[in-house]
């Protein structure tokens, strides 16, 4: 008998949706946003049910993977788990977030461990058997090397500029321009107003990587740090999953590292250098490493 598995991704902007039969997909569909932390629980839970009927159809799958932005809440996995289970009782339903799909995606079995940076930055290593998770606390507590980290490092040296304590060049007047913030009064009510504009400050990174790769020595210092410290995520979780002499599989996902750049460069000398015989890949699309986490649930024939 043929075994139908659901995989999701479930984001921040969208959902995606994709059923494969015996492992191989048969089509796709999208929806809306599912961040449980930015729209709640029950609402994500709505979006991401839309889209798997969608795409289901008439199928009743076997499993349903979702990985969701905002699901490493073991306690918002659960409420997902059995809100979306009550729309298919008969299904296998499991709920994580989306950084395991992200390592499905590229490394679609065994070892391995994937970097995923972007707005904010985790490390996740396989064993084989157990995950082993670094970083994700979010930008107050961590992120590090992530763009939000790499903007805010570019906003630390336009105060500095503005206090006399560093001079300015492109990196300070694009992240002035960038902010509308000419002065210093105006820096501190953008950093100290009513909300942080995150996506802003992190929407500064990619031009902070460009001038990095055109030599601008503040936006080059800030990348090699950001380097470095995705570098130490990737070795934390490494060393975690006994994975250091073990010539893993490491995977690159997230905006920030999907095109070659000064940082990408950085970051896989470091990476090389740190994990004996490391295989770097590139990230794949990511509701197919659901779909593989959700057919890995399926009982073999």
């Amino acid at each position: 008998m043929a075994k139908i598995a659901i995989g999701v991704d479930a984001g921040g902007t969208k959902t995606t949706a994709a059923l494969a039969l015996d492992g191989t997909i048969l089509r796709t569909a999208h929806g809306g946003p599912a961040n449980p932390n930015l729209i709640g629980v029950d609402d994500a839970a709505d979006a991401i049910l839309r889209t798997i009927r969608e795409v289901a159809q008439r199928e009743h799958p076997e499993a349903i993977y979702v990985g969701a932005a905002g699901a490493a809440s073991e306690g918002i996995a659960r409420e997902l788990e059995s809100l979306i289970g009550a729309g298919y009782p008969r299904a296998a339903v499991r709920v994580g977030d989306d950084v395991e799909i992200a390592l499905r995606a590229a490394i679609p079995e065994g070892p391995g461990i994937v970097l995923v940076a972007g707005t904010g930055s985790v490390a996740l290593a396989h064993d084989g058997e157990r995950a082993h998770r670094a970083g994700g606390l979010g930008y107050l507590l961590g992120d590090e090397g992530s763009a939000t980290w790499i903007g805010l490092a570019a906003i630390k040296l336009l105060s500095r500029v503005y206090d006399g304590r560093a001079n300015g060049d492109e990196t300070s007047a694009l992240v002035a321009r960038h902010l509308g913030t000419p002065d210093r009064a105006a820096l501190v009510a953008f950093a100290y107003g009513e909300r942080l504009d995150v996506p802003k400050i992190a929407a500064l990174a990619p031009s902070i990587v460009a001038f990095a790769g055109k030599g601008n020595r503040a936006s080059t210092r800030i990348v090699q740090e950001a380097a470095k410290e995705l570098g130490d995520l990737v070795k934390s979780v490494a060393r975690a999953a006994q994975l250091l002499e073990r010539s893993p599989a490491v995977a690159l996902s997230g905006g920030l590292v999907r095109e070659n750049s000064l940082l990408t460069y950085l970051l896989e000398t470091r990476i090389t250098g740190d994990i004996s015989g490391a295989q770097i890949v590139r990230g794949g699309d990511p509701v197919e490493g659901a779909v593989r986490c959700a057919a890995s649930g399926l009982p073999r024939r």
